[in-house]
């Protein structure tokens, strides 16, 4: 945790937890097979008498442990299992979409609220004013960002009902609307040219995992990828004899082929001869240490930030897509370009991410040239 920047408050908060769990286990003679169990973490929250507690800290633990090859599989609260069409639709989306874990969790609990609202599985005489109806209950307490995912979630169930599998009769999806969002209470935030110059004048080049973070980073700054679209090249998406990149694996689901930046390929040339371990896996970003595997996406975004904090930039990994966005703007781009280069599937994806045309506001106040 203090390598990940966590506050000293809050490793104290986490480390106060956990030796509270682990006089729980021991009293209760828990093996250590045992310890990482969801049900044994329900009975220690609802028998501990602390007054603040937070499972995180026993879940980071399993995680870590997991990560570090110390445990089979960290402690997940147990999937809720849904009737069998939703479980059709969750296996479709994960198939034909390239999308995080947390999305699909995501639809699942909606899909499960979803159920116990309707208290029936005759998807065929649902209407659209069933939906509005649920989602109006549904969405008490959350903000209207997460409003717009609940809608994404049910929107995209209704077109597979319609067009996949003929269970309705009309395509609902497009009924399903809400109140538009004309700003953003924290808008994405990109570097300015001199946090860049800091962020890559304060790179490493000593060790192996220096060499993969900054080949990561490389292409997350020149070519605008997401965590988990690094994470998924392979050496076969790559021509490093036409200097050309190859991206089958975009969340909208549009393969893209992009000439290299000279930056990136020669990032992805030290990392691939100097760090990347020597095995006939495809993957192009593998784990450092046996089992040797390729790097998850959390491990991309994690090593990413680490760069970014090391060079005193308190920003995630995501704000390198941000500033990819940003600088396709300033060099003329339309927003629909951007779009197709940000692989989005709406347009409306794609404003959340142009913040403002820092130049061009400067030309107009001051009269600058660009």
């Amino acid at each position: 945790m203090a390598s990940q920047y966590y506050s000293s408050h809050t490793i104290r908060f986490y480390q106060s937890i956990l030796k509270h769990w682990v006089v729980f286990a021991n009293a209760a003679g828990m093996g250590f097979n045992d310890v990482f169990k969801y049900e044994k973490l329900k009975a220690f929250q609802r028998d501990s008498q602390l007054k603040h507690l937070s499972l995180a800290p026993i879940t980071g633990l399993s995680q870590y442990l997991y990560e570090n090859h110390q445990l089979i599989k960290p402690v997940r609260k147990p999937t809720e299992a849904l009737p069998e069409i939703y479980e059709e639709y969750l296996a479709h989306y994960k198939e034909t979409r390239n999308v995080a874990q947390e999305r699909v969790r995501t639809c699942r609990r909606v899909f499960s609220g979803l159920h116990r609202y309707l208290h029936n599985d005759h998807l065929n005489t649902l209407t659209i004013q069933e939906i509005d109806s649920f989602l109006n209950h549904y969405n008490a307490g959350y903000n209207p960002k997460t409003h717009c995912t609940h809608r994404s979630c049910l929107r995209g169930f209704l077109q597979y009902l319609y067009f996949q599998r003929n269970i309705i009769g009309k395509d609902l999806s497009t009924l399903l609307s809400g109140p538009p969002l004309y700003a953003q209470t924290k808008p994405p935030r990109f570097l300015r040219p001199k946090e860049l110059d800091r962020l890559f004048s304060s790179l490493s080049w000593e060790r192996p995992r220096d060499i993969r973070c900054n080949a990561m980073l490389y292409l997350a700054y020149t070519l605008g990828l997401r965590p988990k679209e690094i994470s998924l090249l392979t050496l076969d998406d790559i021509s490093f004899a036409k200097k050309e990149i190859r991206l089958p694996n975009r969340k909208n689901t549009v393969p893209l082929h992009l000439p290299f930046p000279d930056e990136a390929l020669k990032a992805v040339i030290a990392y691939v001869k100097h760090a990347r371990p020597q095995i006939k896996h495809r993957a192009l970003f593998i784990n450092l240490r046996a089992p040797y595997r390729p790097t998850r996406p959390a491990i991309v975004s994690r090593d990413i930030s680490a760069c970014l904090h090391n060079a005193g930039i308190s920003e995630s990994a995501y704000c390198l897509r941000h500033t990819y966005a940003q600088n396709l703007l300033e060099t003329g781009a339309s927003i629909f370009q951007v779009k197709e280069m940000l692989g989005h599937d709406r347009i409306q994806t794609t404003q959340h991410y142009i913040h403002i045309h820092t130049q061009l506001m400067r030309k107009r106040l001051f009269h600058e040239a660009l």
